[in-house]
């Protein structure tokens, strides 16, 4: 479930990440909010203040902005401002491409703002004012802006507002249509004479368009004048629009309705033909006893076979076979010594263990085998897989046999089905919080109803693995037995090794630690616990204490580089890797876009 969860993190990191702007590999900015005031005034010109906020990720030299002049009058020269949050700077123009400068570039269908402010890492707002002429058409029987305010920027833009004010309030014949992304929203206010457009999120090269309707004795010196009616043509050209825009919601709103339903009855699903398949092969019962809080008794099985057992797996691991090996170094069957940077594993009896006398005789001299013959060997595959990883996979099976005599596997594929269909659901519902967000859906309303779910279905596994048991009715009086002892070692700060038993009987304890993952806190337990000369006396302890970490964690302990000669050849198996808005276009003219540098 770690694992899952970390994959989705991830994948929300990447949606975050090419949510942003990149401009190289080093910096990046955003713009956050993106907002447009437009004052129209009676003789039909506009006043025109643009306030954009850039998140800068970097350092950067300045921004720049283009205005469209196609179909445009004339345009005023431009006043430039920076808002730092502490204060307002107005910039002068220059060519000199001096810091706290402007440059201004203007063309007939073009007017270039090149702003020269240096930036670190921060949040700055830029300011641009100016007056736009000729975008309003005064017809015989209406006056007509048709403006498209943002045209084709590089950069995905957030929070972008359009906010439209006519030069007088109680307007009733106010009408407004807003061409643009589905999912925006326009607020058409005839009391107070004013149009509000907004766009949570808009995408790269995508645009915003104005198309407002209004009586021409609101503009009446407006010197732009068309001699015909057009009102009619217009509402007809924007019904059939507004038509189109909404069977296109409509439809975008059935896909949504029917994605995130037929995922839901996926997962409902899912559990339900899991309950039917219980009711109709239930679980086995077993008697569990009563459990064991601390245990001194060995287990009866090899610390390989007691880690299967314990974690109800089909096969041994690397950790289990270092385990066993230092089992054999305990019982004086093998020596392990330091020689240089390298280890030698020494046979003092024939190895019983196959993967052992596999190790000695044909990757060693048959006596003994270095670190680094186990390295090489790992290397040297046929087919795609090395002898060794071959001898492996045998003994790591044949170290779990006999487990079936205490694991009741048909309880554990039931509870294995219900971890898969958690596992299923939550990514269901992962793609359904994509769908929630392609749709722009997406609240804390939903997420916190999707989050609650995915936590529902760990709730189910959890219900049926305290209920289900996965041993027989054997297997439940072994793992109570093994379960104290780890409990025990676990706990073994708490304990007084001196008066528990001899060192001896700590000499068998430790290759179980080994293979429960914990034997760091045993051996810093028997440091404290026991003298140097204690621990001198025994044939195995000096093993753990001794030879600069000899058993340490670290990739210089015998431990990791033992794993790691294993798989050196990249086996995982060894290394242990288990309205609103419409669409369309009325022809709106004078967008503007822009960027940083």
């Amino acid at each position: 479930m770690k694992k899952l969860w970390g994959v989705i993190w991830i994948v929300f990191g990447l949606i975050f990440f090419f949510q942003t702007t990149t401009v190289n590999a080093a910096r990046s900015f955003k713009i956050e909010h993106y907002h447009i005031t437009a004052n129209i005034q009676k003789n039909g010109d506009i006043d025109v203040t643009q306030r954009l906020n850039y998140q800068f990720d970097g350092d950067f030299q300045g921004v720049y902005y283009n205005q469209s002049l196609n179909k445009v009058a004339d345009v005023t020269k431009p006043q430039v401002m920076v808002d730092t949050g502490y204060s307002i700077n107005h910039l002068k123009e220059s060519n000199s491409g001096k810091n706290e400068t402007f440059k201004l570039t203007k063309t007939k269908k073009n007017m270039g703002i090149k702003v020269y402010h240096s930036t670190e890492s921060g949040n700055e707002t830029f300011i641009y004012k100016y007056r736009l002429r000729g975008l309003i058409t005064n017809y015989l029987d209406t006056a007509e802006l048709n403006w498209r305010p943002i045209d084709n920027w590089d950069n995905p833009l957030q929070d972008v507002k359009i906010t439209i004010n006519l030069p007088q309030e109680n307007v009733p014949q106010l009408q407004a249509w807003v061409h643009g992304p589905l999912d925006g929203s326009t607020k058409v206010d005839r009391k107070d004479g004013r149009v509000t457009a907004t766009v949570s999120e808009l995408q790269a090269n995508k645009f915003v368009e104005t198309h407002l309707l209004f009586p021409i004795t609101i503009v009446a010196t407006n010197p732009n004048k068309i001699n015909k009616n057009n009102k009619h043509n217009i509402q007809k050209q924007e019904r059939a629009y507004a038509q189109e825009a909404n069977a296109s919601r409509q439809k975008s709103i059935w896909i949504y309705r029917i994605l995130i339903v037929l995922g839901l009855a996926i997962i409902v699903l899912i559990y339900l033909i899991k309950f039917i398949k219980l009711h109709n092969d239930p679980v086995d019962k077993h008697d569990i006893p009563t459990p064991l809080y601390h245990s001194f008794d060995v287990p009866k099985f090899l610390p390989s076979l007691t880690k299967v057992i314990l974690d109800k797996a089909t096969k041994a691991d690397s950790q289990a076979l270092t385990a066993d090996l230092m089992d054999e170094v305990g019982k004086r069957h093998m020596k392990i010594e330091k020689v240089g940077k390298n280890y030698e594993i020494e046979a003092l009896v024939p190895p019983t263990n196959k993967f052992f006398k596999y190790l000695i005789e044909e990757v060693g001299n048959g006596k003994k085998v270095t670190l680094k013959q186990i390295r090489t060997a790992a290397r040297e595959k046929t087919d795609d897989e090395s002898q060794l990883e071959k001898n492996f996979d045998t003994w790591a099976e044949d170290a779990a046999k006999g487990s079936d005599k205490y694991l009741d596997s048909h309880n554990i594929s039931i509870l294995d089905s219900f971890r898969s269909a958690a596992i299923a659901s939550d990514i269901i519902i992962f793609i359904l919080i994509i769908i929630e967000m392609l749709f722009a859906r997406f609240t804390v309303y939903t997420g916190l109803s999707l989050f609650s779910l995915a936590m529902i279905v760990w709730v189910i596994y959890w219900i049926m693995n305290k209920k289900i048991t996965s041993y027989t009715e054997q297997g439940e009086i072994e793992v109570n037995q093994i379960r104290a002892f780890k409990r025990m070692l676990t706990d073994i700060d708490d304990i007084k090794l001196a008066e528990v038993g001899d060192i001896v009987l700590w000499e068998q304890f430790i290759p179980y630690a080994v293979a429960f993952g914990i034997s760091d806190n045993v051996i810093r337990a028997l440091k404290v616990n026991f003298s140097a000369d204690e621990i001198k006396q025994s044939a195995v302890l000096p093993y753990y204490f001794g030879m600069s970490g000899f058993f340490a964690s670290t990739s210089s302990g015998f431990q990791s580089s033992f794993v790691g000669a294993l798989g050196a050849g990249g086996s995982s198996s060894i290394s242990g890797g288990s309205g609103g808005f419409s669409g369309g276009s009325s022809g709106g003219f004078g967008g503007g876009s822009g960027g940083a540098f």
